[in-house]
């Protein structure tokens, strides 16, 4: 009875039909009779509050006059808004109207202030690992492989079965931070990472502080990170100075060393690895570029290749350089199985091509008595040619270093054949320092060496 005469009241234009709100009642309440219509039910305690009935919806509202119109405000919906709670709400439209203010303003501020609220509390939970992957998939298309590859091995767990040996891989440097927030990295927290790390693997936690340190400067400019990360602050001198500084490398073959080295690393029984070794030393590529080269990058009739630069930006246009393929390393390069599109094939790995040669180097350089690294022997390519003297441009060129000068970046421009010159010129003084046969140019006949 109660309810019908409610509905009666409540639908007729320009009457309040009032009473106290309670569950139960609004619980009653029925639609209204008319399709698409509305009805009111006001308040007898709260001046402006009502329950708005419409088809299969109940929702709390405040009314009022701002300026001499009328102003009705959404509260909540019921029964997720709690009579309570719509009390509350109407209480404070009243008294901004009171004061003179416009409570629809109140209202955008509330909820710019709350969704201010949940997107701050949202970003005090993101953790370095939610950023981490955001960042590596954003910047993959300018990296090299193993460049990405470098910063997908920094924030590993570890606790895999090793390829190679036995036992289980490490966690990486980055890993122990990945739980924390992004608002956590603080100073203090890198310190104490950076003393711990620096204890046991400093040169690989420099190399995770430099990468972690251009991740913050890209946070910091990203919309969904800069509210809570302030840029590469965090990393402080006193956790730069917990990783100690990186010595210069010194590994490099000396000229005299090269017969027994050469001897040596042609004495090894796998054919691929060996010209991998040579021609490492012979054109002064880093490591990985060379592993990545495929027969189309070869080009048989101009004898050059194709090399793929580790970051694409410092490269020609599409992120590669063209050189030279010398007479002796064309040799070594044709000889070499065709079993796939890797020139340094390996029938035995999942990728269809060889990973690495460090263990097979070493045991080289234990036969020959010398120690280096395959990145030793992009060293020696540079340090052997100033016995030649040759321009350091070429060298650069050739190596895929940066021009180091004004002029080498904007005025020098070297063509292949001219980079062929200097290069055959190289070869031929490596390989006569090795007491080896020395192809001639058209990569058929040799010439003996005294």
């Amino acid at each position: 009875m109660l309810t019908k005469c409610l509905q009666r009241f409540g639908g007729v234009m320009g009457q309040k039909k009032r009473f106290g709100l309670t569950v139960k009642r609004i619980n009653d309440l029925m639609p209204p009779a008319a399709v698409g219509g509305q009805d009111f039910y006001w308040s007898a305690d709260q001046a402006g509050l009502a329950v708005r009935v419409t088809a299969g919806k109940k929702a709390f509202i405040w009314q009022g006059r701002y300026l001499g119109k009328v102003v009705r405000i959404t509260i909540g919906d019921w029964p997720g808004k709690s009579i309570g709670d719509a009390e509350k709400v109407a209480r404070t439209f009243q008294a901004e109207l009171d004061q003179g203010r416009d409570p629809r303003q109140l209202k955008k501020d509330n909820e710019a202030a709350a969704a201010a609220a949940v997107e701050q509390a949202r970003l005090e939970i993101v953790t370095l690992a939610d950023g981490w992957a955001d960042y590596l998939a954003d910047r993959r298309s300018h990296w090299g492989d193993a460049h990405y590859q470098d910063h997908v091995n920094l924030a590993k767990a570890g606790g895999e079965k090793r390829k190679r040996g036995a036992g289980e891989t490490v966690a990486g440097p980055l890993h122990s931070l990945m739980g924390l927030p992004l608002s956590a990295l603080s100073g203090e927290a890198l310190e104490r990472w950076a003393a711990q790390e620096g204890a046991t693997r400093p040169t690989r936690a420099r190399l995770a502080m430099r990468c972690l340190k251009a991740f913050l400067r890209w946070a910091a400019d990203e919309p969904k990170y800069r509210a809570v990360v302030a840029g590469d602050q965090a990393i402080t001198k006193r956790a730069k100075d917990r990783l100690g500084r990186a010595e210069a490398k010194q590994g490099c073959l000396l000229k005299e060393q090269l017969p027994a080295w050469f001897a040596a690393v042609r004495g090894i029984d796998n054919i691929v690895i060996s010209a991998y070794l040579q021609t490492l030393l012979l054109i002064g590529s880093r490591p990985g570029e060379l592993l990545a080269l495929k027969w189309s990058d070869i080009d048989w009739k101009w004898h050059s290749l194709t090399i793929r630069d580790k970051d694409a930006s410092k490269g020609g246009r599409d992120g590669t350089r063209t050189i030279p393929m010398t007479p002796y390393v064309e040799r070594l390069l044709s000889d070499l199985p065709r079993r796939n599109q890797w020139v340094f094939s390996s029938p035995a790995s999942t990728t269809g091509r060889i990973s690495e040669a460090n263990h097979a180097l070493d045991r080289a350089c234990a036969v020959a008595g010398v120690s280096v690294t395959p990145h030793d022997l992009r060293r020696s390519f540079v340090s052997l040619s100033e016995w030649l003297e040759l321009p350091s441009g070429v060298i650069a060129q050739i190596g895929g270093h940066k021009p180091s000068a004004t002029q080498e970046r904007h005025y020098k421009v070297r063509p292949l054949d001219l980079l062929r010159l200097h290069h055959e010129r190289f070869e031929t003084w490596m390989l006569e320092q090795a007491r080896l046969p020395v192809p001639m140019s058209d990569g058929h006949r040799l010439r003996a060496v005294q």
